[in-house]
């Protein structure tokens, strides 16, 4: 008789080939609070496509085709994505889709028509084609003191939910919770300034395959030589920090918290050091002390003939600061 293999000894890659399922890698998990909360989003991440946030059953290539129907009836040349952003498109959008006769939430239809977006060619071959914008999406205007509040209000969400940013946008109760985040630190922002600033940021963290190797190539030595000495926030003086561009690095021990480019620095670290900037992401797992979190810059628009911009994208790939939202391969 022969023996049966014990569990360790399986080929899970092949069962899953076999099963006809796909297995979803994950990051390491590491120890640590915030380590615990980034190791529970990335299971969350893991079995999204099992557990969607929003129950839907799934849409032929015909139904498909109606939601592009509905877009095109009332887009006035605007891109998919701004669905996303312009929540008055939205709800005329999901409105027309219930016109046309399709009975989903509306989070499903909006995914169905990004989805669309996203997969161009494979619809094409079925004769479903979204007409190019007309016009012009807006650009984000975000006071340089709170540009890190959109930042954090995605990052709590992503821990607390496994949620990208689409569908953090897409989805109505957690586009309302980012919106309830934001506005409660930085009550002047409007609605549509903080859905296009996460649309920024999630532009900005997609790492395409022609920059890989480009930002591969920054060495993260030059910038910790241009860095100012880091200085506990507590102990901070706003007013030495130069009212200019720079990058910012905070850390607390050995780990990372956030790393940003900003257009002005000081109004940027105030914000740190009267302890309001991480409001949003103190909770029963961490509470911010001042006295405890260092803060170093460097100041310009580039360091060593880069600009600043892409110091920021390598850092945050190379260092994984806490409250920033990950770098990530594009499809």
């Amino acid at each position: 008789m022969s023996k049966r293999p014990s569990p360790d000894t399986l080929n899970q890659y092949a069962l899953s080939r076999a099963l006809g399922s796909k297995m979803r890698p994950v990051k390491a998990a590491r120890f640590g609070n915030f380590a615990l909360l980034e190791t529970t989003a990335e299971a969350l991440r893991a079995t999204e496509v099992y557990a969607p946030a929003t129950p839907t059953a799934d849409f032929s290539y015909a139904e498909d085709r109606v939601v592009v129907k509905a877009f095109e009836d009332v887009r006035r040349g605007a891109a998919p994505d701004a669905i996303l952003w312009n929540t008055t498109l939205a709800r005329a959008f999901y409105q027309r889709c219930r016109e046309l006769g399709l009975d989903a939430p509306d989070a499903f239809l909006g995914r169905r028509l990004l989805n669309v977006r996203k997969n161009r060619r494979r619809y094409e071959k079925h004769g479903i084609v979204i007409a190019p914008a007309t016009v012009r999406e807006p650009h984000a205007s975000i006071v340089p003191q709170h540009a890190h509040v959109i930042e954090f209000a995605l990052v709590r969400l992503r821990f607390r939910h496994g949620a990208s940013i689409d569908e953090i946008l897409v989805e109505p109760a957690l586009g309302q919770q980012f919106e309830d985040l934001a506005l409660e630190i930085a009550p002047q922002l409007s609605p549509q300034d903080l859905r296009l600033g996460a649309l920024n940021i999630r532009k900005s963290r997609s790492l395409e395959p022609k920059d890989q190797g480009t930002l591969a190539k920054l060495d993260p030595a030059v910038i910790d030589q241009a860095c100012s000495a880091p200085i506990r926030l507590s102990d901070t003086n706003v007013k030495r920090v130069p009212e200019s561009p720079g990058l910012i690095e905070l850390s607390e021990g050995d780990r990372f918290l956030y790393i940003a480019r900003n257009d002005n620095l000081r109004p940027t670290i105030e914000q740190f050091r009267n302890g309001q900037a991480f409001a949003i992401m103190a909770n029963n797992f961490w509470t911010p002390r001042l006295d405890a979190i260092s803060v170093q810059y460097v100041v310009g628009d580039e360091c060593g003939g880069v600009p600043m911009s892409k110091w920021e994208r390598r850092l945050i790939y190379e260092r994984e600061p806490v409250f920033n939202w990950p770098m990530h391969k594009a499809a």
